[in-house]
C-alpha cells in the first residue's frame, strides 16, 4: 500500500510539472503594437509597414503586428513606449531623430532609456542646390559659405535629421555658415528649393531620384535641382555619378538607419523573438524590392553589436546636436 501511495505521489508530482510547463506560453501570446511617432506615410511608417509585411510573409510570428501611428511631435510617441508596461509587446521604430532631440535638449530622455532590438535600412543624404544656383561643386557651395555667412538660406527641420545633416556639412569649412530655417521634410524641402524660398538642402538619395529622374533612369529635364555630393561611403545606385563628401575631401559620413526599441526591463525572450521576426522579414522579397525601389542599403543589427552601433553614433551625433540647439 505504501508502495503504491509513493508511486501516486511521483505521477501527481509529474503530472504537475508537466501542466506547469504547459502554462507558460511562448511570446508572443497576443498581438505585438509598434509605435511610429510619426504621421502615416512617411519614411519611418513605410519602414514599419514593410517590415509588417515582411513578418506576415514570412510567418516569422504567431501573433500580428500592429502598427500605431502617434501623430504630433515624435517625443509624444517616443515616451508613450518608454513609460509603457515592459510585457514583450511594445516596441517603438525611430531613427536619429531621438538622439538629435536629446543633443540638442529638446528632449529629457533617449536612446539609453530604451532596450535595443534591431538596425536596419540605412540610407544616405545629397546636398541639393537649384541648377541655375551658379554652384556646380559642394567646394563652391562651401566657399560662398565662408565668404557671406548667413547668405545662403538651408531649408531644414530644425533639429532633426536634414538640419544635423546641414550643420555636419558646414562644420567641415571652418567659418563657413549657412541660415538654416524651418521648412520641414524632404517633400517641403524640394518645394521650397525649387520655388527659389532657399538655396540648399539636403535630401535621401531615394528622394533625389524620385524628384530629378524619370520613370527609365534618365535625367527628368525639367528638374530644377541637383545634387553636389553623396553622405555615404559609397556611391549611390541609382545617381552613381554623383561622388561621395569623403571623395571630394571632406570628412562626412551621414546615414541614418531606424531602429526598433522596447521599454527597459522587457523580457529579453521578447527582445530576442521580435529581432528574429524582424530579420526574418528582411529576407523576403517585399522588404528587399523596398530596399531596391527607395535606395536603402540591406543588413540588420541587433544585440551587443546594436548597441555598440548606437554608443559610436551618439558620439558622433551629440556635438552636432548641440550645435542644433544653437541655430
Amino acid at each position: 500500500m505504501l508502495r503504491f501511495r509513493h508511486l501516486l505521489s511521483v505521477t501527481a508530482a509529474a503530472l504537475l510539472i508537466v501542466t506547469a510547463g504547459s502554462a507558460q506560453a511562448e511570446w508572443p501570446e497576443k498581438p505585438v503594437k509598434l509605435i511610429v511617432p510619426f504621421k502615416a506615410g512617411g519614411s519611418s511608417d513605410q519602414m514599419g509597414r514593410v517590415v509588417q509585411a515582411g513578418i506576415n510573409e514570412s510567418g516569422a510570428l504567431s501573433q500580428p503586428v500592429t502598427i500605431i501611428n502617434v501623430g504630433g511631435h515624435y517625443s509624444i510617441g517616443s515616451r508613450r513606449v518608454m513609460e509603457a508596461k515592459p510585457d514583450g509587446y511594445n516596441f517603438l521604430l525611430i531613427h536619429l531623430a531621438l538622439m538629435g532631440g536629446q543633443g540638442s535638449g529638446a528632449l529629457d530622455f533617449g536612446w539609453k532609456d530604451f532596450a535595443p532590438v534591431a538596425s536596419l535600412g540605412e540610407f544616405c543624404l545629397m546636398p541639393m542646390v537649384r541648377k541655375d544656383s551658379g554652384i556646380d561643386s559642394l567646394e563652391q557651395l562651401l566657399t560662398q559659405a565662408k565668404d557671406k555667412p548667413d547668405s545662403l538660406i538651408f531649408g531644414a527641420n530644425l533639429g532633426a535629421i536634414n538640419h544635423m545633416g546641414g550643420l555636419m556639412l558646414q562644420e567641415t569649412t571652418p567659418g563657413a555658415k549657412f541660415r538654416f530655417v524651418q521648412i520641414g521634410g524632404g517633400t517641403a524641402n524640394y518645394t521650397a528649393l525649387t520655388g527659389a524660398q532657399t538655396d540648399v538642402t539636403v535630401l535621401s538619395g531615394a528622394e533625389v531620384s524620385k524628384f530629378t529622374r524619370l520613370p527609365d533612369g534618365s535625367e527628368n529635364p525639367d528638374s530644377q535641382i541637383k545634387p553636389l555630393a553623396y553622405t555615404g561611403s559609397e556611391r549611390f545606385g541609382g545617381l552613381p555619378d554623383v561622388a561621395t563628401t569623403q571623395e571630394l575631401g571632406y570628412d562626412v559620413n551621414f546615414c541614418i538607419k531606424s531602429w526598433f526599441f522596447a521599454p527597459k526591463d522587457t523580457p529579453q525572450e521578447a527582445i530576442d523573438g521580435f529581432a528574429a521576426a524582424i530579420e526574418k522579414a528582411t529576407q523576403t522579397d517585399t522588404y528587399q524590392d523596398y530596399l531596391v525601389k527607395n535606395g536603402f542599403a540591406d543588413g540588420i543589427v541587433t544585440g551587443d553589436e546594436m548597441l555598440e552601433e548606437l554608443t559610436a553614433t551618439w558620439e558622433r551625433i551629440e556635438p552636432i546636436a548641440r550645435l542644433a540647439a544653437q541655430k
